[in-house]
């Protein structure tokens, strides 16, 4: 399994379409234990569609960030990897979270903030998501 995480200096970066690397944690046969960790720069790259292309050009299954819009959402989606939003925290532990079956996708206690957690998975503040002030932290 190939996950991707936004990265912010080890934690898990806040943008999808504005972050600056990815973490691409590359897991053999599902074990945490054995998983390499690579460093992708964006290289200038932004907006959805261009990250989720680079995410496809990855081969990564899934994708964390600390918060995506539902046309970055649906980027993804479209191309067979599976949007994962909400969380601010570790990127290393929520990888391996997520591997494992135990990240919380609703928030807990080593995540916080981001609509996943505060406003159940909305896709951005203004007109498509929650409103302008929901105060979910998008």
């Amino acid at each position: 399994m190939r996950i991707a995480v936004a990265w912010d200096n080890g934690d898990i970066g806040l943008h999808f379409g504005h972050a600056d690397c990815f973490a691409i944690y590359n897991y053999e046969d599902g074990d945490v234990s054995r998983c390499t960790k690579t460093l992708v720069p964006t290289d200038g790259r932004h907006g959805h569609q261009a990250m989720a292309e680079l995410m496809q050009a990855q081969n990564v299954d899934a994708v964390i960030s600390g918060n995506m819009g539902g046309e970055a959402k649906a980027a993804l989606l479209s191309l067979g990897i599976v949007p994962i939003a909400g969380f601010e925290g570790p990127a290393d532990l929520a990888a391996d979270l997520l591997v494992l079956g135990k990240l919380p996708l609703t928030g807990g206690e080593n995540f916080s903030g981001g609509c996943g957690g505060s406003c159940s998975g909305c896709s951005g503040c203004g007109p498509e998501g929650c409103g302008p002030d929901c105060n979910c932290g998008c």
